[in-house]
């Protein structure tokens, strides 16, 4: 234990000077306490209640409703929400609700977490709850394939055992299979009649359990629906927290849990963000929060300007719309999302993700498992593409079937203002690369410019 207070009192002062330079997002307080002592994450003190939220995608979203709603009711709490979602952000989180005596002052840690790295840090920490929000073909450099992802969240549970409580997506066969070891809560959603896309690579097709084929009842997106196997008894399970019905242009849903019926608003009017809400639903529920109370806290949130922005100038509304590169379900998603929202469009994409430090490409296979097949709808009049992976987008949109006419492709994104219409369109969404936010505000901020200026002349 010496080691572990060493840790902590270095790591600690280290956080104090931080504070004094106003730099209190820093994870290096986290990774020196990890250097010290590696076993800091089963040493330090945990609040009384530890909530985990890990998936493919949707965890941000969702860990930052379950943070906001706490904090309205009071509590205090730790999120480690600006993505460090590895060993020294859990470090640096946990830290910050423990005293130099390792004696607990806050009531509860959020803790978006990783799905790879899991296994290795979760059964140190032993949280309350792990949320998985569900489990999809992600990046090939980073994580391989979904059932690699499975089997790190799921020897998780296993360590576990029932000292945790998973809340699982019924409606995802990858997902909903995790932790047969522990007690388990789904959620799940109703046949709205989506009519879902084709995706060129399927996240699953064969049964876990028997190997026959996976088939649906019905789907909402990718993988994500009612699904049966037709040689063995796997199938959706059966949900706590039900969607009967929703309306996604309203932005509403009806929730069934037991024998009540209650509605509850959505955040936005997209199906991917009505799951991560009705995550969000369980989770409370379970703490026992009352129904009336999480819907009036949904009834005043929105999708985190982080992921989505929006200006509007001479009847155009130009967003900001985050598409993470090289996740081959997010940016999939988004671009059936563009395809079947029914304004007339202008796209542009800043994926080139050459720029990602963090993450640079180890090969350009994840534009062909990509559905850019999507983006061949009427509803878009124009993609323009900027970056020096312009070619490699506009050599794959052709491959799409796209035609060339409603491409514009430049290696220099500042030409791009250049290009984008002032007439004849309701949107501009400029899809952006999550790691850059910032680059794409400036990008939209600049066409707005731009079409200020055709205006003004």
């Amino acid at each position: 234990m010496l080691r572990f207070f060493v840790a902590l009192w270095a790591a600690k002062l280290v956080m104090f000077i931080n504070k004094l330079r106003g730099n209190l997002r820093d994870d290096w307080p986290g990774l020196l306490a990890f250097k010290i002592c590696p076993r800091f994450l089963a040493y330090i003190k945990k609040p009384k209640l530890v909530i985990t939220v890990t998936g493919t995608n949707g965890k941000t979203t969702t860990s930052n409703l379950i943070n906001d709603f706490l904090c309205e009711q009071g509590l205090s709490v730790s999120h480690n929400d600006w993505g460090a979602n590895l060993y020294a952000g859990f470090a640096l989180n946990l830290m910050r609700t423990v005293n130099i005596f390792n004696k607990t002052k806050m009531d509860a840690s959020i803790l978006e977490a990783d799905e790879l790295t899991l296994d290795q840090t979760m059964t140190m920490i032993e949280p309350n709850y792990i949320v998985v929000t569900n489990i999809c073909k992600d990046s090939l450099r980073r994580n391989g394939h979904p059932e690699n992802i499975f089997n790190h969240v799921n020897k998780t549970f296993e360590n576990l055992g029932n000292k945790t409580v998973a809340i699982l997506n019924g409606n995802d066969p990858i997902s909903s299979n995790l932790a047969k070891g522990s007690k388990r809560v789904y959620y799940s959603i109703n046949d709205l009649k989506l009519n879902p896309n084709e995706n060129i690579v399927r996240d699953i097709s064969i049964c876990p359990i028997c190997e026959g084929e996976i088939k649906y009842n019905y789907r909402h997106y990718r993988h994500i629906g009612d699904f049966f196997c037709d040689t063995c008894s796997y199938k959706t399970p059966e949900s706590k927290y039900f969607v009967n019905s929703a309306d996604l242009n309203g932005r509403t849903m009806v929730v069934h849990e037991g024998d009540e019926y209650t509605e509850y608003p959505l955040i936005s009017d997209n199906i991917f963000n009505a799951f991560n809400v009705l995550s969000c639903i369980a989770i409370l529920r379970e703490l026992k929060y009352e129904k009336n109370e999480i819907a009036d806290f949904l009834a005043r949130q929105k999708v985190t300007e982080f992921r989505e922005t929006i200006v509007e100038f001479n009847g155009i509304k130009y967003y900001t719309f985050g598409a993470k590169s090289q996740n081959v379900s997010a940016a999939s998603t988004v671009f059936e999302y563009m395809a079947k929202e029914p304004s007339k469009k202008d796209v542009v994409l800043l994926l080139d993700e050459l720029y990602d430090r963090n993450h640079p490409p180890e090969t350009v296979t994840w534009l062909y498992e990509t559905d850019y097949e999507f983006l061949n709808s009427p509803n878009i009049n124009k993609i323009i593409v900027g970056g020096r992976m312009f070619l490699n987008h506009k050599l794959r949109m052709l491959l799409a079937g796209i035609d060339s006419d409603k491409m514009i492709c430049l290696e220099d994104e500042d030409e791009i203002v250049n290009y984008v219409s002032t007439e004849g369109i309701e949107k501009v969404y400029v899809l952006f690369e999550i790691d850059y936010v910032t680059k794409a505000r400036k990008m939209r901020d600049k066409i707005v410019e731009k079409a200020k200026e055709k205006v003004s002349r």
